[in-house]
């Protein structure tokens, strides 16, 4: 490219284009470091390791995976002084790490200097458990990811990921499956929301390791089924096509004018449904996009709200299609979201890809355009091991407690020696 074309080219990207190809450069500096630092940690060469880990750890001084690092990695090193600055962040951040398990932390946990920074990461592990069990599930296999609410009918509605099925639960009754094991083709089924004006149940599904009668043949097939919410009939399917890096939807959901939209794990893009369409079409690809979990939308249908497990909450203007990565608070961290939930200005976050996993409310400024305040609703709950997503009815918050994520491996086989307890999902009253 001549400079001159070069200049032309720099002067139609956007300034927030150029704001988030900064963070995203930033985020690949760090992930690039933190690949290089595995092995050498694993061959016990912790300095060399320790200077990967401090390029990612200043690159990305947000992300508590390499913050955590960087402390273990000085606290083998004996650097007292490098290892009290990158707990404080931590505990600043509000998150913990076991000390006292560790090995990385063996030679200083005892250290005089450790143990203000040491309380304050207990405290930031201590159980907040402001939820109750709404309800509890017989199956103990169930497995459960996705669930939503019908207000008008009272019912949950929760997919199962190893029994490829959608279970309802109305109060007073017993669960009945409303869509049956692996009807009509269903795989796992990851995200779910009720539609009471169209009468439809949307869900999420993907061929996984961790679903009964998975097949290696179909690794990677995605899509979305619209079933009758009433019936659990089927009404309409929508797979996605073929891609190299293969396809997992993991949430969805439906905006006021009946368009559908769902987050693709795998191949991170936005995809949508355009009411009367018999086609999924891709709506958007962005480089901020890296791993989409939870959308929720804006009461005007203006801006849909994405947690990307790596890069934080997004809003995609809908419209414009233009995306930004939402600012937040000094010394807060939104990484590691999974299920997310609009509730009067805020948005509900099961944070479960941090130290301790943990339910939080993020207060929108009045454009929806900024984080202004973090709060942490539920922490470390003692009936929650294993939050996943959940669904705002009025000004209540149920989510699912205990995904069974770990308690199976890569191959979809449960480890040995766990045991698994049936599902729960909790309530929350919100503030």
């Amino acid at each position: 490219m001549t400079s001159k074309l070069a200049l032309v080219a720099l002067c139609l990207v956007t300034p927030s284009a150029l704001a988030a190809q900064a963070e995203v450069d930033s985020a690949g500096v760090a992930r690039d470091a933190w690949r290089q630092a595995v092995p050498l940690f694993r061959r016990q060469e912790y300095a060399a390791a320790r200077d990967l880990v401090r390029r990612a750890y200043q690159a990305w001084p947000g992300q508590p995976v390499y913050v955590a690092g960087y402390a273990a990695l000085s606290a083998r090193l004996l650097d007292t002084a490098a290892t009290l600055e990158a707990l404080g962040l931590l505990a600043d951040l509000g998150l913990s790490t076991d000390l006292a398990g560790s090995a990385d932390f063996a030679a200083l946990r005892d250290a005089p200097a450790l143990r203000p920074v040491a309380k304050r990461l207990a405290v930031n592990a201590a159980p907040l458990a402001q939820s109750t069990v709404a309800v509890s599930l017989t199956e103990a296999d169930f497995f459960p990811e996705g669930m939503s609410h019908d207000p008008k009918s009272g019912a949950w509605y929760v997919g199962s990921i190893r029994h490829r099925k959608v279970t309802r639960i109305r109060p007073g009754t017993a669960p009945e499956d409303v869509v049956r094991e692996g009807q009509d083709g269903l795989w796992s089924v990851l995200g779910v929301r009720a539609d009471p004006p169209s009468g439809t149940l949307w869900v999420t599904t993907a061929a996984i390791p961790q679903g009964a009668g998975y097949l290696p043949a179909d690794s990677g097939r995605s899509g979305v089924y619209a079933f009758d919410l009433a019936t659990g009939r089927f009404k309409a399917r929508y797979l996605l096509p073929a891609s190299a890096p293969g396809h997992l939807l993991g949430d969805l959901v439906v905006a006021a004018n009946g368009d559908v939209y769902a987050t693709d794990s795998r191949d991170p893009v936005i995809w949508r449904i355009r009411r009367g369409s018999d086609e999924a079409q891709e709506f958007l690809r962005h480089p901020l996009f890296r791993s989409l979990q939870g959308p929720a939308l804006d009461p005007g249908g203006r801006t849909l709200y994405v947690a990307d497990y790596s890069h934080g909450i997004l809003a995609v203007d809908l419209n414009t299609r233009q995306v930004r990565a939402l600012p937040v608070p000094p010394r807060t961290t939104v990484l590691g979201i999974d299920g997310l939930a609009w509730h009067e200005g805020a948005l509900i976050g099961v944070q479960n890809g941090v130290t301790p996993a943990r339910v939080v409310r993020l207060k929108l400024d009045p454009a929806g355009q900024r984080i202004t305040a973090v709060t942490v609703l539920d922490r470390n709950h003692p009936q929650a091991p294993e939050p996943t997503i959940g669904t705002v009815w009025g000004n209540r918050y149920f989510y699912v407690a205990n995904s069974q994520w770990e308690a199976y491996d890569d191959a979809g086989r449960l480890r040995a020696g766990v045991r698994l307890d049936p599902p729960r999902i909790l309530e929350l009253r919100l503030p």
